[in-house]
C-alpha cells in the first residue's frame, strides 16, 4: 500500500454478501445501489398539523414497506449475483471472506448486506486472491462509490462503538 492511499480501520464481522465474476474493473457495474434521501419523508409532517397518531401510522407503514422492498431486492439480487459471501472483516479498503461457491483470483464486483431491515446494500468491483488461511479469500476495493464507502464506514465505526459498549459493560 503507498504513502497516499488511504487506510481505514477495519472490524470483524459476520454480514452477508453477494457476488459476481467481472472481465475489467472498467466495466459497467451491476449494482446502481440507492442513493437514499437525505432525511425521512415522515419529518415533512413534524411541521403540519396532521395528529400525532397519524405520523405514527404513516411511519411505521413507510417501515413496514420498506422490509417488503427488502425481501424484494434480495430475491432479485441473487439472480445478478449468484456466489454467495460470508463477509468476516470489511474495511473501506477491502473485505475478507469465505464462500461455498467456487471462486478464483480475478476480479470480482460485490454487494454486501450492511444493514438488514431496513435492507442497506453497499457495491464495490475489485481483486480477489487468496488470504494467508485456508478457504477464506481477500478483496481489495478498487471501485467503489463515495455513498457506498460512506456506508461501510458508518458501518464500521458503529460495531467499533458497539464492541467498546459491550467491553465496558463485561
Amino acid at each position: 500500500m503507498d504513502r497516499n492511499t488511504p487506510h481505514y480501520a477495519s472490524v470483524k464481522t459476520r454480514i452477508k454478501g453477494y457476488g459476481r465474476l467481472s472481465g475489467s474493473l472498467d466495466s459497467q457495474p451491476v449494482f446502481r445501489g440507492f442513493t437514499g434521501m437525505k432525511k425521512h419523508p415522515a419529518e415533512d409532517l413534524d411541521d403540519s398539523k396532521v395528529p400525532e397518531w397519524l405520523k405514527v401510522y404513516v411511519t411505521e407503514l413507510d417501515r413496514k414497506l420498506d422490509q417488503l422492498l427488502g425481501i424484494q431486492s434480495k430475491k432479485d439480487l441473487k439472480q445478478d449475483f449468484p456466489i454467495n459471501l460470508e463477509i468476516m472483516k470489511i474495511s473501506g479498503n477491502g473485505m475478507t471472506f469465505r464462500s461455498e461457491d467456487n471462486i478464483r483470483p480475478g476480479i470480482m464486483e460485490v454487494v454486501m448486506e450492511i444493514q438488514q431491515i431496513p435492507l442497506r446494500l453497499a457495491g464495490a468491483k475489485g481483486n480477489v486472491k487468496a488470504a494467508k488461511k485456508a478457504g477464506y479469500w481477500v478483496m481489495t476495493f478498487e471501485k467503489i462509490r463515495e455513498h457506498d464507502l460512506e456506508s461501510i464506514i458508518q458501518f464500521v465505526f458503529s460495531e467499533q462503538r458497539e464492541l467498546i459498549r459491550t467491553e465496558k459493560l463485561g
